[in-house]
C-alpha cells in the first residue's frame, strides 16, 4: 500500500509539473528600454506600433525561437533598430522527464525568453541638409610632395 501511495504521489507531482514554463512564465515577456531622448515617439515590436513612448518604457516581448526587432523613431533622432536575443527558458527544466510538458513549452514558445530584460539605447541625432542643391564632396589624394613629414622632437 505505501509503494502503491509513493507512486500515486509521483505520478501526480509529475502531471503537475506539466508545461512548467507555460504556466508559470507565460507566453510574454516584459523587457524595458531606456535611453537620454527626453521625447516622445513610435516603438515597432514584431510588427505592433506603439505611439507616444517616452523612456524608460517597458513592452512585451513574445517568448519563442524567432529573434524580436524593435525599431524606435523619435524626432530629431535618427532611426535605430535592435535585435532583442532570446535564450533558454531554466523554468522549463521542471518539467523534467514529462514529455507532453516540453512538447507544450515548445510549442507555445515558453522554452525560450528574452536574453535581457533591460536594454539602454543610444541615439545619433539627425543631421539635416540645407535647403538646395546637394554639395558633392570629392576626396582629394594626396601626391607624395604634398605629403607633410610628422615633426619630431628629441
Amino acid at each position: 500500500m505505501k509503494r502503491f501511495l509513493l507512486i500515486a504521489l509521483c505520478v501526480l507531482l509529475t502531471m503537475s509539473f506539466n508545461s512548467c514554463a507555460t504556466i508559470c512564465c507565460g507566453t510574454k515577456k516584459r523587457v524595458t528600454f531606456d535611453s537620454d531622448v527626453t521625447s516622445k515617439g513610435t516603438l515597432i515590436v514584431d510588427g505592433r506600433r506603439y505611439r507616444e513612448v517616452v523612456f524608460p518604457c517597458k513592452v512585451s516581448i513574445k517568448r519563442g525561437f524567432s529573434d524580436s526587432i524593435v525599431r524606435f523613431n523619435f524626432e530629431g533622432y535618427e532611426s535605430h533598430e535592435l535585435v532583442v536575443d532570446k535564450s533558454f527558458n531554466p523554468a522549463s527544466i521542471l518539467n523534467l522527464t514529462n514529455i507532453v510538458g516540453w512538447l507544450v513549452d515548445l510549442a507555445t514558445g515558453a522554452i525560450t525568453r528574452p536574453a535581457q530584460d533591460f536594454y539602454w539605447v543610444d541615439f545619433a541625432t539627425k543631421s539635416y541638409m540645407p535647403e538646395g542643391d546637394p554639395v558633392a564632396v570629392t576626396p582629394v589624394a594626396a601626391t607624395p610632395s604634398e605629403v607633410v613629414p610628422a615633426l619630431v622632437v628629441e
